[in-house]
């Protein structure tokens, strides 16, 4: 069951990398959206979100959180790529250890968002494909065409 979830997230991971790959450093800087976060910042918070979400998802505090974010906030292209695949990792070895009844098992964020860990789990990929449509809005904007693909 959760290696269906993996292979849709592993869709979403690879076209983020592609999506860097066609990308320069100075495009990170792009702002499309006044008031809005900028590619590079997207692109940041993207590379956390799969160890970000399991700490939520497993009771972090909001303080917790927050340093999480200020501890790690990869820049370059080359260290969100790196996040990105080292973080989608953390997630799956994380969740390859559960059996049935833990991932049935309710946590609840800080927030009081309740939800199985499975629940959890569709919510990270949910998580990932907003942000990527974001900043795939985003490219297009600033006159970018990603030339990736976004489903299988």
């Amino acid at each position: 069951m959760i290696e269906s979830v993996f292979k849709h997230i592993d869709v979403a991971v690879t076209s983020l990398i592609d999506i860097c790959d066609q990308l320069s450093e100075q495009d990170l800087a792009l702002t499309p959206i006044e008031g809005k976060r900028s590619v590079g910042e997207l692109l940041s918070h993207l590379s956390l979100i799969c160890r970000a979400d399991v700490y939520i998802s497993e009771g972090a505090t909001e303080e917790e959180m927050t340093m999480f974010y200020e501890m790690n906030h990869p820049r370059t292209l080359s260290e969100i790529k790196q996040s990105l695949t080292e973080n989608r990792m953390y997630l799956y070895q994380r969740y390859r250890q559960f059996n049935t009844e833990e991932l049935l098992k309710v946590t609840d964020s800080y927030w009081g968002a309740s939800y199985s860990r499975l629940e959890w789990l569709l919510e990270m990929m949910g998580h990932i494909y907003h942000h990527r449509g974001q900043l795939y809005t985003m490219l297009t904007l600033e006159g970018i065409e990603p030339g990736v693909v976004l489903f299988e």
